[in-house]
């Protein structure tokens, strides 16, 4: 056994079997040891060694009792260093973990996309009599989140709930800091409030014990809330800070329809 060297997942159980027979030594020298001083108070029969017999029992003793404090110096500063390197380790998860999330809130398309796709949609649901609907998640970050790459974390978490619980024909986008869009084709009102129960499950979920966001969810639907695509776009844009209610890409196409 080699004092303070490095450790590592290929001789764990090395150390491990190297331990319980160390610890199982020194109980049974403790227990023969103590045996041994107390058997002659117990029966009246001294037990007699002779002068070498002792020296060998005390140095093998202190000898014994060097090694096991050399040895449990060694398991504590590896274990100081298992716990840093765990520490490094979930340092470098929570990064990682941040980083998935950006890159995925930045690989979802934002409202300029979402109008054109509406348009279309709205066109399509018109010709074939379908219904369309238009659903926005608005996040709200827990309080408790330490600093915005956690806040970054929740939301890019939020939002593969979301796309585990949609169709393929289904869209989302992300139009602010924890606001979402989707866009829903051939999908009634009492249809969207089932798909909304099933994101709520979860957002539920990958919020966690802790709460790590809550969320709210409308609906909106064609044609039983509104009646053209820019009424459709209003009620999301109503929904969406930061975002003036101009005249939409919805408005400009039904322009050029009524032309």
């Amino acid at each position: 056994m080699r004092l303070f060297d490095h450790l590592d997942s290929k001789n764990v159980y090395e150390r491990e079997f190297q331990l319980a027979v160390f610890s199982v030594a020194i109980i049974a020298v403790l227990i023969v040891g103590l045996a041994v001083f107390m058997y002659p108070t117990v029966e009246s029969h001294p037990i007699v060694f002779s002068e070498g017999t002792l020296r060998v029992f005390f140095f093998g003793f202190c000898g014994l009792s060097v090694l096991l404090l050399g040895y449990l110096i060694e398991r504590q500063m590896t274990v100081r260093r298992l716990r840093r390197e765990i520490t490094r380790a979930e340092e470098k998860y929570r990064e990682l973990h941040c980083r998935v999330g950006r890159d995925l809130l930045e690989t979802l398309s934002g409202m300029g996309h979402f109008q054109d796709r509406l348009s279309m949609e709205f066109r399509r649901a018109v010709n074939t009599r379908n219904s369309l609907s238009v659903m926005v998640i608005r996040l709200k970050a827990n309080s408790n989140l330490a600093n915005p790459a956690e806040v970054t974390a929740a939301l890019g978490d939020a939002a593969k709930a979301i796309l585990r619980k949609l169709r393929r024909e289904d869209s989302l986008y992300h139009f602010a800091e924890g606001v979402f869009g989707l866009i829903l084709p051939e999908v009634t009102v009492q249809n969207a409030r089932i798909v909304a129960a099933r994101i709520t499950e979860g957002l539920q979920d990958v919020s966690g014990a802790a709460e790590r966001f809550s969320h709210d969810i409308k609906i909106f639907n064609y044609p039983q809330h509104a009646a053209t695509a820019s009424e459709l776009e209003k009620s999301v844009r109503s929904l969406v800070p930061g975002i003036m209610p101009e005249a939409s890409v919805a408005e400009a196409f039904e322009a050029q329809l009524d032309h």
